[in-house]
């Protein structure tokens, strides 16, 4: 083999090897300042910068830190933030959240009884990712990884922190659901399922007939307390959709209106 070629060769690897890499590295974020607004409970909105850590999600469920767009630039010129830049919230102060890349969140006020800690079975505002409106709201809990009661697969998961880590915290997960603004959301495995569809006979009827593929899910075990992961997710907005009278790209969240 001719040197000039062996070379060739060597580069065309190492550029190989090197992309692989990168994007093996940029496959998955865990966290980040997304662009987005935020609504207060006090009726203001704010174009801002705010903190989501989808590794550890309990940091955004139960309170926000924002930076502005001149601190953001900072940040994505890899310079430090000072902390008097960061402007934090509780979730108390919190309504709802629009993010740039179409995802919602709202504050909701949610009762766990499926928790091992009998403080859960007190009502506890939350600021839940919202992936659906109509008259069936669908909202994602995420697991809390640190400072609280944790369930093991989710510290197992935690302690073996990368890719994996992220691909479990952002696909297992508690499914709530809300039909009445008046009423706090109730987790879906807690939920009568005639008493949520019953009152459209089509949607019933098919779910009865097999026709959606939630009626097996919803019959499966949760690998653990209410836990839901997407397959279950999928089935169920499957249902959700045809109840809400949209089709599966108008019920996604960037075509929410939050209310």
């Amino acid at each position: 083999m001719k040197l000039n070629t062996f070379n060739t060769m060597v580069v065309l690897f190492v550029t190989i090897l090197t992309n692989s890499l990168v994007t093996g590295q940029e496959s998955y974020t865990c966290s980040g300042y997304e662009k987005g607004t935020l609504t207060l409970k006090s009726g203001k909105s704010i174009d801002t910068y705010i903190y989501i850590d989808y590794c550890n999600p309990h940091r955004f469920q139960s309170g926000l830190s924002t930076i502005d767009e001149k601190t953001f630039k900072q940040y994505a010129s890899g310079k430090k933030i000072k902390n008097k830049s960061i402007e934090t919230y509780k979730e108390k102060d919190v309504v709802s959240i629009a993010l740039e890349n179409g995802k919602r969140f709202k504050r909701i006020t949610y009762v766990d009884t499926y928790s091992g800690k009998k403080i859960d079975l007190l009502p506890q505002r939350f600021i839940l990712e919202q992936v659906t409106d109509g008259k069936i709201k669908i909202y994602k809990r995420y697991y809390r990884t640190q400072n609280g009661f944790i369930y093991k697969p989710v510290s197992e998961s935690w302690f073996n922190g990368g890719e994996d880590h992220y691909n479990f915290m952002t696909n297992n997960f508690e499914i709530l659901v809300q039909t009445d603004e008046d009423k706090n959301p109730r987790n879906i495995w807690g939920t009568n399922l005639k008493t949520l569809f019953g009152d459209n006979e089509e949607v019933m009827a098919k779910f009865l007939d097999g026709g959606y593929e939630f009626r097996e899910k919803f019959q499966e075990p949760a690998a653990f307390a209410a836990n839901c992961d997407t397959a279950f997710f999928n089935a169920l907005m499957e249902m959700v959709n045809d109840y809400n009278g949209v089709d599966a790209q108008g019920a996604q969240v960037s075509q929410l209106q939050i209310q």
